[in-house]
C-alpha cells in the first residue's frame, strides 16, 4: 500500500523481517517470509506456500488440529505485521521472542471472549507455546 501511495522510507521495497531481497508482497509477507514460517509453525498453523494466498489460507485451516483456527491466524498475522512495522516506523529490530510475547499476551485476552472449555483450550495453547 505504501508503494501504490508512492509513500517511501528509507527506499525499503523488500521484506524487512527476512534477509531475502524479495519484493514484499501480501504473499510474501503472510506466506513466503522465513520469518513468519517460523512464528507459523510455532503456533502450529501449516500451509503449502506454493499456493496462491487464498488456497494457502484454505490448506492452513484444513491441516489445522486445533480449535479457534480465525482467531489464532488473525491474531498471528496481526502480531507479525506489528513486528514489521515496529522496524520500519520504530527502528525496533523484530525477533521471535517479541513476536511470542506479544502474540501470547492477545491470545490470554480471547480468553475472556469465550465459553469456559475454549478459554480452557487457550490457555492450554498459550502455555505450551
Amino acid at each position: 500500500m505504501l508503494k501504490r501511495r508512492h509513500y517511501h522510507i528509507d527506499d525499503i521495497e523488500s521484506c524487512v523481517l527476512c534477509t531475502s531481497q524479495e519484493e514484499e508482497t501480501i504473499a510474501h509477507l503472510i506466506f513466503n517470509c522465513k520469518f513468519n514460517q517460523h512464528c507459523w509453525a510455532k503456533i502450529g498453523i501449516s500451509y503449502n506456500s506454493n499456493s496462491s494466498r487464498i488456497e494457502a489460507r484454505i490448506s492452513a485451516k484444513e491441516n489445522y488440529s486445533g480449535r479457534l483456527f480465525f482467531e489464532i491466524f488473525t491474531i498471528t498475522a496481526w502480531n507479525i505485521w506489528k513486528e514489521r512495522n515496529n522496524d520500519i516506523f520504530k527502528r525496533i529490530n523484530p525477533t521471535h521472542n517479541s513476536w511470542l510475547e506479544r502474540t501470547k499476551a492477545d491470545l490470554s485476552w480471547l480468553r475472556y471472549t469465550v465459553s469456559t472449555d475454549l478459554s480452557d483450550y487457550i490457555t492450554s495453547l498459550v502455555n505450551n507455546l
